[in-house]
């Protein structure tokens, strides 16, 4: 089974000195690059949503064509559809240079991945039973698809320092240890579905009856803690979840044009060019799965729309549909224990250009180690396959444009801005059309520099 995911997309940020806590969700390498002594990231948020099927659109009511409530629609046609929405949130992040030299960071981050994707299937907004959907889909060889939902808080540690550095040059290096409560996660698949039409003797009618395949699914037994409310259920919840570990490293490189003296020392911000390594998100989050998750397979003889569309009401508790579902097929096989969703494990090249006058251009690739083809492993990925950001920038202001061409082919026009402490930001602006696929998302940073502003910059003052 292979997803595809998407967090780390503080686009505005990618290689700027001004990234403080925030670029290390980025590059670990990169505390000690920052422009700050100290850098409080008080609290950030991002999501990002990518589908091919769902179309948002404003509802005209009265022939004065003023808009009403906004409707949800599903594309009409025979596609593989996806639909994917991320998140992350991130509280009290810190990062402080020791000295010249040598940085460290802290900080807690929440984070989500929810997705979907079907094999080539018919479906439009006005199908409303299985018979329907059964029937738009006669000429369709099988039905496949898996969803995901992994959801995680985790600790992060970072250390970064300069490794060697010549007249012209600087190497950092960088490493963050998650330490990381799995809370939520879900994984289901349906297993090629095949159906077949049949007539009904007594009336003349046709039906759809399922021949072979299966399903399975699995969840957090976090679902199953009965909802007490307060404080106890959320220490249930954080005693059942699993801790895993996750590491992240990296390398930035700088290049700089003068050489470095007592007047003119090297700094985060008069560098020519700076390149980045990092590999991230290595890890796995382990799940401790429910009683109630199970294989599903070789249906029942008498499985049809009309028994389909009986079964799949009704429910008041997750260990209902496991019943039902049992009533469908003849073979079931357990799935407790525990089970495993992989983090984006990724590699990110990153290029940045300062072209001075507060002025630069930032270029970053992203490389999945896993792809989203495959049906078989609970694999998460990233999203963003290469992204462009011209920036200007001070210590106070800025502006952004990040252009990103994303793996499903998107090109996603984007823009941010820098007030003071507050950076807010959209990944795609075409999201402000009435009507429009559900693409793009946005983000926000709130960040403060706990002393003087000139004296948290290192040996030189910020130009404005």
């Amino acid at each position: 089974m292979g997803i595809k995911t998407e967090a780390q997309n503080y686009h505005a940020t990618n290689g700027s000195a001004y990234a403080g806590s925030v670029g290390l969700f980025n590059n670990p390498a990169s505390g000690i690059n920052s422009v700050y002594k100290w850098d409080l990231n008080i609290f950030s948020f991002q999501t990002t949503a990518t589908t091919n099927n769902i179309l948002l659109s404003k509802k005209v009511s009265g022939a004065n064509g003023i808009p009403g409530k906004t409707k949800i629609n599903f594309k009409e046609g025979s596609n593989s559809y996806y639909a994917h929405q991320t998140m992350d949130f991130n509280l009290f992040n810190l990062t402080y240079k020791i000295d010249e030299k040598h940085a460290f960071g802290i900080g807690i981050r929440g984070r989500m991945y929810n997705h979907l994707k079907t094999s080539s299937i018919f479906t439009n907004d006005t199908l409303t039973s299985g018979y329907e959907f059964f029937r738009a889909n006669r000429t369709t060889a099988f039905l496949d698809g898996f969803m995901t939902h992994n959801g995680w808080i985790e600790l992060n540690l970072n250390y970064s320092q300069v490794l060697q550095e010549t007249e012209r040059t600087r190497l950092t290096g960088g490493i963050t240890l998650n330490i990381a409560k799995a809370l939520s996660g879900f994984q289901a698949r349906i297993n090629k579905i095949n159906f077949q039409e049949f007539i009904v003797p007594a009336n003349n009618d046709t039906g759809y009856l399922i021949t072979q395949g299966g399903v399975n699914y699995a969840y957090s037994n976090n679902y199953d803690v009965p909802n007490n409310g307060g404080q106890n259920t959320i220490n249930q919840i954080f005693h059942n979840s699993l801790i895993s570990l996750g590491l992240n490293i990296g390398l930035e490189y700088s290049i700089y044009d003068a050489v470095n003296t007592d007047d003119n020392p090297h700094s985060p911000l008069n560098y020519a060019w700076k390149f980045g390594f990092s590999l991230m998100d290595l890890g796995t989050n382990s799940f401790n799965s429910s009683i109630y998750s199970g294989n599903y397979y070789n249906p029942v003889a008498v499985l049809n729309d009309r028994v389909l569309n009986t079964k799949f009401t009704n429910f008041t508790h997750l260990s209902d549909i496991s019943d039902s579902i049992k009533t469908m097929f003849t073979s079931y096989d357990s799935l407790g224990g525990k089970f495993r969703i992989s983090r984006p494990t990724r590699i990110i090249l990153n290029a940045d250009r300062n072209l001075g006058n507060n002025f630069g251009i930032n270029g970053q690739l992203n490389i999945n180690f896993y792809s989203t083809s495959s049906y078989r492993k609970i694999l998460t990925r990233e999203l963003n396959l290469f992204t462009i950001t011209p920036r200007w920038e001070t210590i106070s202001w800025g502006f952004y444009l990040p252009i990103q061409y994303t793996t499903q082919g998107r090109l996603w026009v984007g823009t941010a801005v820098k007030l003071g402490p507050l950076t807010v930001g959209v990944h795609n602006i075409a999201l402000r059309k009435a009507v429009n696929s559900l693409n793009g998302g946005g983000y926000i940073i709130l960040s403060i520099h706990p002393f003087d502003k000139r004296k948290i910059l290192s040996r030189y003052d910020c130009p404005q």
